[in-house]
């Protein structure tokens, strides 16, 4: 445990999800067991690999973006950020001019974002010689000349924190992590760690990201993680189901108000849940023991035992060979608990989104604790009989009011795992 005696809670929630943008729209869709993954229509994907995704349908960034003009320079996980951090300050009832602007800030998780290619076609086009191969000298002289000015600003990883902070004017602690499917989970631990360590009150996490682009989906194929299902667009995502073979790219944002606990009371804040554990590792080449090791140093922050919790959010990417290791890292971690602690996937509803994966999945999870109701994960129909054994919820229970444990590990080995507790004044 850290011993410091700042307590920081969650008080405001924002989700622009495949599930429908807006806490109330997202609870439905968990409520109702619906799949927000279909047939991609955001670009003609009869050229890539997979012609579905858990796509964000109803969001519009005019609504959020005061400044029509910064939309030029903001690419799609940008305008999602945006989005969802409005959300989840007006969610939060937070007055920001009310805030010390230099105790306010911001942590975001994001990935290196896919360009355009409108937007690349013209630059590389000058950039090709005599014979018919890119020329890095002729990029340099005539291709960037084609570029649009401000094309870096658009797509650098920090800009959902950058926007975000100058939104509201948030003067304190600002940071960006881009370290994969992890992103999420790890900014949100650092936000922690900075209230923690009483540099702020304040701060606004998350992630955001998209899988929805040419760009991005050909990176996933080359890297063979892309199922083969597209018949059945909500079937296809089937965390350690025996029919996983493979993840469906997915795209959205949650962000989540971080507040330390007698700043939220001074103003009668609506708390969500406490944030007591976080831990994280990095293991490339030993992903089972990047897992085991970030959340057995969680637990160890939080004070308490693997067999107290009561669910686990996993990565479960519906990756064969990724579902399998981490269900044994799991089942180490929970010991003789494996076959009473619920584990809910929340992928099988969205898809990878990558970079915000970790506090789309958790906002889930804190929704049904709202509600009284903890999801069950879609499409688990016969467990992978090479996997170890997990209580995969097939059906949705009632809410077990203890702590949860979240973790989010990437394709590179970084994991980040946060443990929230039931809020007890």
């Amino acid at each position: 445990m850290s011993g410091s005696d700042r307590r920081i809670v969650i008080t405001g929630l924002g989700a622009v999800t495949p599930l429908g943008t807006g806490n109330d729209t997202v609870w439905q869709a968990l409520a109702a067991g619906k799949s927000g993954i279909m047939p991609i229509e955001s670009f003609l994907s009869d050229e890539t690999t997979t012609r579905i995704a858990g796509e964000v349908r109803d969001f519009d960034p005019k609504k959020f973006v005061k400044q029509r003009k910064s939309l030029k320079v903001m690419a799609r996980d940008i305008q999602l950020a945006v989005g969802a951090a409005h959300l989840a300050v007006t969610d939060s009832t937070i007055d920001p001019e009310k805030v010390d602007p230099l105790r306010f800030g911001v942590c975001f998780g994001a990935s290196m974002i896919a360009s355009d290619l409108d937007e690349l076609g013209m630059p590389v086009s000058e950039s090709i010689n005599g014979s018919r191969r890119f020329d890095l000298k002729k990029w340099g002289v005539e291709g960037m000349e084609q570029l649009f000015p401000l094309w870096m600003l658009k797509y650098l990883p920090n800009m959902p924190a950058c926007h975000v902070s100058i939104f509201y004017d948030a003067q304190g602690p600002n940071n960006s992590i881009t370290a994969g499917e992890a992103s999420s989970t790890l900014a949100m631990g650092e936000a922690f760690r900075v209230i923690e360590r009483d540099s702020a009150d304040v701060m606004i996490t998350g992630g955001t990201d998209s899988k929805i682009n040419p760009l991005a989906i050909v990176r996933l194929a080359l890297l063979d993680r892309l199922t083969h299902r597209g018949d059945d667009p909500a079937k296809a995502s089937r965390p350690f189901d025996a029919g996983h073979d493979g993840l469906v790219p997915g795209e959205g944002s949650a962000s989540l108000v971080f507040e330390e606990l007698e700043h939220a009371k001074a103003r009668g804040a609506t708390i969500y849940g406490e944030v007591t554990g976080f831990g994280v590792s990095c293991l490339p080449k030993k992903h089972g023991t990047a897992i085991t090791s970030a959340v057995k140093r969680a637990l160890a922050d939080a004070g308490i035992e693997a067999s107290d919790l009561g669910h686990v959010i996993p990565t479960g990417t519906s990756c064969r060979d990724e579902d399998r290791l981490e269900s044994f890292a799991l089942a180490e971690i929970l010991g003789d608990s494996a076959k009473d602690v619920p584990v809910v996937a929340y992928k099988s509803y969205t898809g990878q989104i990558g970079a915000g994966s970790g506090s789309v999945e958790l906002l889930a999870s804190l929704l049904g604790h709202k509600h009284g109701v903890l999801p069950a994960t879609l499409n688990y129909e016969r467990p992978d009989p090479e996997a170890a054994e997990l209580k995969v919820l097939r059906e949705p229970v009632d809410f077990p009011n203890k702590p949860l444990l979240t973790y989010d590990l990437s394709h590179s080995g970084q994991c980040g795992a946060l443990v929230i507790n039931p809020f007890q004044g």
